[in-house]
């Protein structure tokens, strides 16, 4: 049932993409993302955003570089979900 539901959410997500920062003059490498993602319910509209945050990074299906933990901003109910998750992504290399 639950890999049904996350099929479909699936399909039917969209995302959105955002660069939120940008290396320091030092050359850091780290730089602060977000990702926009629709689902059926809040935990999946969650995941679907996190997704597009690993995937517009290449860091999916495997993560190869260290991703805070996301912080959610999200909205609707009854099956209409939209949630932006926001992390800061550092390169291992």
């Amino acid at each position: 049932m639950l890999r049904s539901v996350l099929l479909a959410a699936v399909v039917c997500a969209s995302g959105v993409m955002f660069s939120v920062g940008a290396a320091d003059a030092a050359g850091a490498k780290c730089v602060k993302k977000a990702g926009e993602g629709w689902g059926i319910t809040k935990e999946i509209a969650e995941f679907q955003s996190y997704e597009i945050i690993q995937q517009v990074t290449g860091n999916w299906p495997f993560e190869t570089d260290k991703i805070s933990k996301p912080v959610y901003k999200c909205k609707g109910s009854d099956g209409d979900w939209t949630c932006v998750a926001r992390a800061t992504v550092c390169s291992k290399a």
